[in-house]
């Protein structure tokens, strides 16, 4: 079987000590291990969390907040460029990619082709985001996905159709901007919470919602 790995994730860690500490810079090592190892690999793209500091609030901070994450994604373009990886920004809870107007102000500022947006639609429905208009919102910026469900309060990462999402009006969504890439599973709760003994079972149905969804896009794509 001919696998393609088309997109990664850096480590990640949360916390005051993301932007200014020891800890910071040895974190900062493994992204850069993170894209090295993406291009080894054969992934266009690597997911790169935003600086979210969990003890600043962001309405009061989000001219830090930017700042920080500004020069956080300018200092990995060398070595964006150098290993033709994609830095792929998420939007994700307490940060200032957490709305579509966020998230595009911080694309638009950095203005270089070494990044694109991975659009977690979960993400979106915890932070209290319509997932579909906010899709319309970022539209061709978007390069790839985390596709999971929750009941938006918890970051459950489940299969979709197990939370309160509609996925119908997400792939009518991605249809209509023109998206092209994988829906990418980040729903891996699903099967760790069935018994291991059942956990190979979980996996088919999961590939079969999964293609249920493709089915979706296609339509909405086709009849456009």
């Amino acid at each position: 079987m001919d696998i393609k790995i088309t997109q990664a994730h850096a480590p990640f860690r949360f916390g005051k000590d993301l932007a200014e500490s020891e800890k910071a810079k040895k974190h900062f090592k493994s992204i850069i291990k993170g894209i090295e190892n993406s291009s080894y690999l054969g992934a266009k793209m690597i997911v790169v969390h935003p600086i979210s500091h969990l003890d600043l609030d962001i309405e009061e901070n989000n001219d830090k907040l930017f700042e920080y994450n500004m020069k956080y994604y300018r200092s990995l373009i060398p070595y964006a460029e150098e290993y033709d990886v994609k830095i792929a920004i998420e939007n994700i809870s307490n940060c200032i990619t957490q709305t579509a107007k966020g998230l595009l102000e911080l694309l638009n500022d950095l203005n270089n082709k070494s990044f694109t947006v991975c659009y977690d639609v979960g993400h979106a429905n915890i932070c209290g985001q319509n997932p579909a208009d906010m899709i319309m919102e970022i539209g061709k910026h978007i390069g790839c996905t985390h596709i999971h469900d929750n009941d938006g309060i918890y970051d459950r990462h489940t299969l979709p159709y197990y939370g309160n999402i509609d996925w119908e009006s997400v792939m009518k969504a991605f249809a209509e901007i023109g998206y092209e890439g994988n829906l990418n599973y980040e729903a891996g709760l699903f099967v760790n919470n069935v018994p291991v003994c059942m956990r190979k079972e979980s996996a088919i149905y999961m590939a079969k919602i999964g293609k249920y969804l493709i089915e979706r896009f296609q339509y909405y794509k086709n009849n456009q």
